[in-house]
């Protein structure tokens, strides 16, 4: 469903980020009324250009979230805390934040309010995963963070009548993804390709626009009320796969598997020594997984729905490559 179906609808969407701003973009290409962005970067907001409404502040902050919320039919959310050592604010923004801006929005009376979670809520997951699968989150703080938020928006769903519609993407990539397309590119420039593992396991991803697709799509969608999908290629790209699909774009197939065992048991030593809640402190374990197998279901979307992903990793590499010229990390003529 494309984002005519909001046409008329004054929308809110928290974080500038990737996904905000791709979103951003789809919406003003519409013939939505109003388009309000809250994020904390005034850097950010200003960059999206004219035809948005700017509120620079944190989502923690019920102030700033209830004018925000001033009249707003649809929320999108997206703004969360991805990276870093800081725990507290993965906890502050992702847990709290998303709890003050999901009672706020079940003030206002919104129409739809779009949650943005993450397949790491399902902790270190393995084989075929469906949406029934409740949370086991690691102990990372990012994973206990967006577990505990994603469970406050449903629970306001649930006793309140909060209508929700919760997403669990795997990994973005595409223009604007620093880390899934940006930094795995650079990586694939060198000879040879030195990544951890044997490169035959998965690598759980999805193409910003596909994300921003089903975003739209669970915003009016009728039977999305309540419900949560996921958002991801089904099934997954292997680790090789998807770093080769990168590298055919500098003319490099090449792998050097660094053995995860190995690399495990070096990382252990900083266990002791990391800080509770980081990803240092579960090292060996989120090493060691590099190497499993996961697949994120995606056929509840396209059974309750009728949706699927428009991307698998080859269109979704080559959809990027402007945005990485764009960056420089990609030379002309590649």
């Amino acid at each position: 469903m494309a984002a005519e179906s909001l046409v008329g609808a004054r929308v809110l969407v928290t974080g500038a980020g990737c996904v905000g701003s791709r979103l951003i973009s789809t919406l003003a290409a519409g013939d939505v009324k109003e388009i309000r962005v809250l994020d904390s970067s005034a850097e950010r907001l200003s960059a999206l250009g004219n035809g948005i409404e700017p509120v620079v502040g944190d989502i923690t902050n019920p102030g700033v979230v209830g004018e925000a919320f001033d009249s707003a039919d649809v929320v999108f959310h997206t703004a969360a805390v991805l990276e870093g050592n800081d725990v507290a604010a993965y906890h502050r923004v992702n847990h709290t934040g998303t709890e003050i801006l999901a009672r706020a929005a079940l003030a206002a009376g919104v129409r739809r309010f779009v949650h943005l979670s993450s397949v790491t809520v399902y902790g270190f997951a393995e084989g075929d995963v469906v949406e029934s699968r409740e949370p086991t989150p690691t102990a990372q703080a990012y994973s206990q963070s967006k577990a505990a938020g994603e469970l406050a928006v449903r629970r306001l769903g649930k006793e309140l009548g909060l209508p929700i519609a919760v997403i669990r993407p795997a990994g973005v990539f595409g223009p604007g993804a620093r880390y899934f397309t940006g930094t795995y590119m650079k990586r694939a420039m060198r000879k040879p390709i030195r990544m951890v593992g044997n490169g035959r396991g998965s690598l759980p991803v999805t193409f910003v626009d596909d994300l921003v697709g089903l975003m739209t799509t669970v915003a009016t969608h009728p039977a999305a009320v309540g419900e949560v999908f996921h958002s991801a290629i089904d099934p997954a790209p292997t680790l090789k796969e998807y770093m080769h699909a990168y590298g055919r774009l500098v003319g490099n197939e090449s792998w050097l598997g660094i053995p995860t065992a190995l690399v495990a048991a070096v990382g252990s030593v900083m266990v002791p020594i990391s800080r509770k809640g980081t990803y240092a402190r579960q090292l060996p374990r989120n090493v060691r997984q590099i190497d499993r197998t996961v697949r994120y279901r995606m056929d509840k979307a396209r059974t309750l729905l009728g949706w699927s992903p428009r991307f698998d990793v080859e269109s979704g590499v080559a959809a990027s490559v402007p945005w990485l010229r764009e960056q420089g990390i990609l030379p002309e003529g590649a």
